[in-house]
């Protein structure tokens, strides 16, 4: 996490923006198909939420400014050491609340997959962006912004597989044509894209773009297409990506290159917050909310899944200021006190 000195409040408020997605999208409680049609749409409207948070890594890590040992130090002590201490406290919950034995399998598989919590998986799939950050460092550096769209033109390619594979017979293994430019590394690269050359991808270009892609499953109900809800419409999905793209300029264009330090310090200290938000709101929402009986009377499932998101978003928030408080604080959520006394000129 940066110092509140020089932070851009459009990149804070995407952030803010995407963690509140992530959070609304794992508050549903899980029930029978008649609330399907809301769970498919909330979990469609919220997807680009993660890829809105890998497009912010690349946008703010690339090119890399210090040597490989330095930026690797510094991400994995941030990330790293927050997600072993979580993880480790999501493995005794599990012990000690639900009963479920930790086995050594589990624990030596820590560096490798997430273990405890499913929603960490984004932060072995954030670690591994770090870990290859170097090579498109040195690529983007040289790279003009015409090569760039070469390249994220075959990844937008590789996207659209669900939509072909209908018509044509694809290869999606580690053989195939696209297979080493598809993945998460196509966010991490846009995002640097976005910031580096704003001016190539207009706001108005994406107005109709994204009405096409709010549309798209909406038109598959109607037509009574049968199509695969997480491969066509889920993280890796051109509908989805193009959702990123007119948030990201919709929120740039709204708010264009304003400092949140000067303008809205608040902003600023809640974007640091997010880390932290997203570490605990899954074991807040599941462990806690989900067995609170006021959450459970709320008669409307729309209503129940928005109060306890809303709830799980202020309550996180609220417990990672706290924590942020204390020294030791980037070895729990990512944001170092030293941050917060910059922020308030007690430094």
């Amino acid at each position: 996490m940066d110092s509140g000195v020089n932070r851009n409040l459009s990149l804070d408020i995407i952030r803010i923006l995407a963690c509140m997605m992530i959070v609304l999208m794992h508050a549903p409680m899980p029930t029978g198909s008649e609330n399907g049609v809301f769970l498919s749409t909330v979990s469609y409207l919220t997807a680009p939420g993660i890829g809105l948070f890998f497009m912010l890594s690349g946008a703010l890590l690339l090119p890399m400014r210090t040597d490989i040992k330095t930026f690797l130090q510094r991400r994995f002590s941030r990330i790293a050491i927050p997600l072993l201490l979580w993880t480790s406290i999501c493995l005794c919950l599990h012990c000690w609340v639900h009963g479920e034995p930790v086995t050594l399998r589990m624990v030596f598989s820590i560096p490798f997959s997430a273990q405890g919590n499913p929603v960490f998986w984004f932060l072995y799939t954030l670690l591994g962006l770090y870990l290859i950050a170097p090579i498109l460092s040195r690529w983007l550096q040289n790279a003009s912004f015409r090569e760039i769209e070469f390249y994220l033109i075959l990844w937008a390619v590789s996207l659209c597989y669900p939509l072909l594979r209908p018509v044509l017979d694809i290869n999606t293994s580690e053989t195939g044509l696209l297979y080493y430019l598809s993945g998460y590394v196509g966010y991490f690269v846009l995002g640097y894209y976005l910031k580096a050359f704003p001016e190539r991808v207009r706001f108005k270009w994406m107005i109709p773009l994204a009405l096409l892609s709010y549309a798209a499953p909406v038109i598959c109900k109607l037509s009574k297409l049968s199509v695969d809800f997480y491969s066509v419409f889920w993280y890796l999905s051109i509908f989805v990506v193009i959702q990123c793209v007119f948030l990201w300029k919709l929120v740039l264009f709204v708010f264009p290159g304003q400092k949140a330090s000067s303008s809205a310090p608040m902003v600023a200290h809640l974007s640091q917050l997010t880390f932290g938000i997203y570490l605990m709101h899954f074991f807040l929402i599941r462990d806690i909310l989900w067995e609170w009986r006021f959450i459970q009377n709320i008669p409307s499932y729309p209503l129940q899944s928005v109060t306890m998101a809303g709830i799980a978003f202020i309550g996180s928030a609220f417990v990672s200021g706290m924590i942020s408080l204390l020294p030791g604080s980037e070895y729990l959520i990512g944001v170092a006190r030293k941050h917060r006394q910059k922020e308030h000129g007690t430094e």
